[in-house]
């Protein structure tokens, strides 16, 4: 696509002309200003007849270091670093007092893109002005490289603060609700002034001498109501993420930040983050499919309220975590002051409800087909089934229809799991190995119940579904905790509807191949429907 059209596009002609007049002029100001103001059309104007290469050269022929002074201030030792910025301790010799200075980093080019969001970063924490907030107390560009002063915490920064308590790392339950609350409150003014963090974690919340926690690093914060242009993008540390922000999600919510808040209070209260994996790909899947964990499986000590809370902020469904984190804020105040909070140990019924949301994982392409296959197969069997008894056919006709049938499910999982094995997802081979053990139960539990005779009748098969329906409830159930965890409590109610196949013992086969096949087909239709969606 030429660039023309990439700029009709995406509405860019004034920085296309901004562009233009700055390969004349050499003097590239005007475009990173603009640039500044609109960030979502950044990437577009960079790549401008190869723009970016000219302002990043502009910007960033200058390295700045240890020794350096910037601003009027001194920059000593590094005491901290990320994608963007670098943090330098600085000396103030006007005011003489100490200080910390973010630059941005020099010693590679950022795309203006990235100049953008460090400019948005000084702009939004200047609108800030709250005691649990890092204020700004100057900014500006020096020889091309924008800076902003902070006042220099002594307490260093959370995630320090732990690590230096030893193994142990974990706060006494009010001292980490005390300190929850002061952090919400920041968060709130925050969105109260229209900004969602979208990367709290220890790292970025820092203390001062007397341990109040101030928080800080508004590098990708953005504002509530930017547009979607603006927002996308996979951005954030990973174990303190939520779901809808691990999919990259582009209409995130202030939802995100309480997401964050109850990860950090399962920290301080257990020494380890709610979502902990072995990589990144790992903990990934567990923010956006697992429930969070108990805090009291890790730590006994810790009192039902707070964990309460706690899991309140971790719900899966942004809706079912605090409105803001003021009403947060609020419940930590009243677990200090002893009173009973708003959040609630989670019950049963909130551990089937929290399950019953979690959606199943991506599945090969073909598995719903032989899902729905098998599903079908056995309601036409047992169909077949019922139909014999009501005609007091001989029994021998029950073992006449059902070993072909059976024969033909183990062929579509040959034909499936043999010829396709190695391109199976190994959470789908899973699944389809227990398919076929409870389909190869069927054969014993006939030997048991039904004799291999003409003179017998097909009504001996009756007794047999009962714990058929039991077994495949049980099957459902160890999926449970494998693939899609939604198949516990499908699980739990096939294996509690066993008994009552007895009460009607000859609608049995019909009652266990409609339940086992309408199960079969909602496993097909949202196991294609997530193939599809890939």
């Amino acid at each position: 696509m030429s660039d023309d059209s990439t700029l009709d596009r995406t509405g860019t002609h004034a920085g296309a002309a901004l562009v233009d007049r700055a390969k004349d002029s050499g003097d590239w100001k005007a475009v990173v200003d603009w640039i500044a103001e609109h960030p979502q059309h950044a990437e577009d104007v960079a790549q401008y007849h190869g723009g970016v290469k000219l302002v990043t050269k502009a910007l960033y022929s200058p390295t700045v270091r240890s020794g350096h002074t910037i601003g009027g201030i001194e920059l000593k030792e590094i005491l901290g670093s990320g994608a963007m910025g670098m943090v330098y301790r600085g000396y103030d010799s006007v005011l003489r007092r100490e200080v910390a200075v973010k630059v941005v980093r020099t010693e590679h080019a950022l795309s203006p893109l990235e100049l953008a969001r460090f400019e948005l970063e000084r702009e939004l924490v200047a609108s800030l002005g709250h005691a649990n907030i890092v204020p700004v107390l100057s900014s500006g560009n020096a020889d091309g490289v924008p800076y902003m002063v902070m006042p220099l915490l002594a307490g260093g920064s959370l995630a320090a603060w732990l690590k230096a308590l030893g193994p142990d790392r974990r706060l006494d339950p009010k001292t980490a609700a005390r300190m929850m609350r002061e952090i919400a409150l920041g968060v709130h003014h925050a969105h109260d002034r229209g900004l969602i963090h979208r990367d709290l974690k220890p790292a970025n919340i820092l203390l001062d001498a007397d341990q109040k926690p101030l928080i800080a690093d508004f590098g990708i914060a953005r504002r509530v109501d930017a547009t979607l242009t603006e927002t996308a993008g996979f951005a954030g540390t990973v174990p303190y993420m939520a779901p809808e922000q691990a999919r990259a999600e582009k209409d995130l919510t202030k939802a995100v930040d309480i997401h964050a808040l109850g990860a950090i209070l399962f920290e301080l209260l257990t020494g380890r983050t709610p979502f902990a994996g072995g990589d990144v790909a790992e903990i990934l899947h567990r923010v956006m499919h697992e429930q969070a964990p108990l805090v009291r499986t890790f730590r006994r000590d810790v009192p039902a309220d707070l964990e309460a809370i706690c899991l309140m902020c971790l719900e899966k469904n942004p809706g079912q975590r605090y409105p803001s984190a003021l009403t947060l804020a609020e419940d930590l105040d009243r677990f200090v002051m002893g009173e009973a909070p708003v959040a609630r140990p989670p019950g049963f019924w909130d551990w089937l409800r929290q399950l019953s949301r979690t959606k199943p994982d991506k599945l090969a392409n073909e598995s719903w087909r032989v899902t729905a296959w098998l599903g079908l197969l056995i309601l036409l069997t047992n169909i077949g089934v019922y139909a014999m008894v009501k005609a007091s056919s001989p029994a021998i006709w029950v073992w006449a229809s059902n070993i072909p049938m059976g024969l033909t499910q183990y062929g579509i999982l040959w034909w499936y799991m043999l010829r396709r094995f190695r391109s199976v997802a190994a959470v789908d081979r899973h699944s389809l190995i227990m398919a076929a053990g409870a389909i190869g139960v069927y054969n014993p539990l006939m030997a048991i119940y039904v004799p291999f005779s003409t003179s017998e009748s097909a009504r001996t098969v009756l007794p047999m579904f009962p714990p058929m329906l039991a077994i495949c409830g049980l099957c459902f159930f160890i999926l449970g905790s494998t693939n899609w965890s939604r198949f516990f409590p499908i699980g739990i109610v096939l294996m509690a509807a066993a008994p009552l196949l007895t009460i009607r013992p000859e609608i049995a086969p019909l009652l266990y191949g409609g339940i086992v096949a309408g199960v079969l087909g909602y496993w097909s239709y949202v196991s294609r429907d997530s193939s599809i969606s890939r």
